[in-house]
């Protein structure tokens, strides 16, 4: 089978385990019950084995009778029909949420084939697994599995157009075509799928979104704030038709949210807005891995200090103090696209710094990465004698494409998954690979 590069693709291969993580040692376990191939033909008579880095070979330290080897395979059936709760390889230590303020170690269970290898002195593990079972498996790990039907398979039609098109290809030269965490798509393996949201990925087997017909890059986020942001306003290469500005609710409005983000702030009728959910189990619809809140508003306060070390981290520079803060460009939903850092330097010279980019903006104002660029800085006219910065802000990631929260208040308006998708993409058609 093809590795996934485009339309036609059958097998995507996605990084579980990275070199960047630092694993020495992981514990993998399955079923006696499971049909089990691997290059090591031992490796059929037991049901578990704990991996070791030693030098440049993997040890099987819990089965010393077995010799140390380069790179380990082990498979088992991967057709979306055949998976269920737990189903597949478990894996007891897996990064999520790599980078971010929600990053934690969890157990995964995978479909498919397991290639365990040695790179950077620490340990790699690419799940090699089918598209329909890869999808079905990230629809429940990007949202709960108690979440309506319709979102569901909404979050699996266009994960599987995100996988197809691969537009970012941000993996390729590292062996492997997407992580398994928030740089690409959450994929936790059947960890936490159910027959309920299985049925949802299979009765969209095959369904894509197509634009000028091409399968379209189906941008999403956890929560635009109110407003669908431009793609242009996050990332380079110019304006995309599907990928547009537009009020997450049932009535369009005139205007933007960025000609009066105060009026915004106040806006509560958007489909993803917190009071659609004060009386929904958050947990149970949006998974486990943040369910703190919709984050539809927020405040955060981050010390100057914690900007200055970040000011080093990410540009090099070494500054004294930070004076103020210039919003100089936003995207539609408000979102910021560039700023102005201005302070002293180490010789008590006067400095500015652009910081350009939504990533590049919410890395730098948070310890970890903030919710979203969508902001305004409630201390603006104290700035220079505080010791802090306060953000008042929108949102919960770059709101471009599908708002997850906002499909979620669709479904729970009893809204079908063809009419979320067209609201989310507009202009594009829905039809099926075959």
């Amino acid at each position: 089978m093809p590795i996934s590069s485009g339309l036609n693709s059958e097998i995507i291969r996605v990084g579980i385990v990275l070199p960047e993580d630092k694993i020495q040692e992981i514990n993998i376990s399955w079923s006696p019950k499971l049909d089990l191939e691997s290059n090591v033909p031992d490796l059929k008579t037991v049901h578990n084995i704990s991996l070791i880095v030693e030098g440049d070979h993997i040890a099987l330290k819990n089965l010393p009778n077995i010799k140390s080897q380069t790179s380990i395979t082990i498979s088992c059936p991967d057709q979306v029909e055949s998976l269920s709760t737990k189903y597949g390889f478990h894996i007891d230590s897996v990064v999520a949420g790599r980078g971010f303020h929600w990053e934690k170690r969890i157990e995964v269970d995978l479909p498919g084939k397991l290639d365990i290898s040695i790179q950077d002195g620490s340990l790699k593990v690419i799940n090699f697994v089918d598209v329909e079972a890869y999808v079905a498996c990230v629809a429940t790990s990007e949202m709960g599995s108690e979440a309506p039907s319709d979102l569901l398979a909404a979050q699996t039609v266009v994960a599987r157009c995100w996988s197809l098109a691969l537009a970012e290809a941000k993996h390729l030269t590292d062996g492997y075509d997407v992580c398994n965490d928030d740089c690409c798509q959450r994929y936790q393996g059947t960890t936490f799928l159910t027959n309920h949201s299985l049925k949802a990925a299979i009765e969209t087997r095959g369904e894509v979104m197509v634009y000028d017909e091409q399968v379209i890059d189906a941008r999403y986020s956890k929560n635009c704030g109110g407003m669908v942001e431009a793609y242009d306003t996050v990332w380079e290469g110019g304006k995309v038709p599907y990928l547009i500005p537009l009020w997450d609710a049932p009535e369009q409005k005139t205007g933007y949210a960025v000609d009066d983000f105060e009026a915004h702030f106040g806006y509560d009728e958007a489909y993803c807005s917190s009071k659609r959910f004060e009386n929904v189990n958050l947990a149970g619809m949006l998974g486990k891995v943040d369910v703190s809140g919709s984050y539809s508003r927020w405040e955060q306060t981050m010390t100057k200090v914690d900007i200055l070390k970040n000011l080093k981290k990410y540009a090099g520079l070494i500054w004294s103090s930070i004076d103020d803060i210039r919003i100089m460009e936003r995207g539609p939903s408000a979102r910021i696209k560039c700023l102005f850092l201005i302070g002293t330097d180490e010789n008590g010279h006067r400095a500015e710094q652009m910081v350009k980019s939504e990533y590049g903006i919410r890395q730098m104002f948070s310890d970890s990465f903030l919710y979203s660029s969508a902001f305004e800085i409630n201390n603006a006219e104290t700035l220079r004698g505080d010791d802090h910065v306060v953000l008042k802000g929108v949102g919960w990631g770059h709101g471009v494409g599908l708002c997850q929260m906002g499909a979620l208040g669709m479904a729970l308006d009893h809204i079908n998954y063809k009419d979320i998708l067209k609201h989310y993409y507009p202009g594009t058609r829905l039809t099926s690979l075959s």
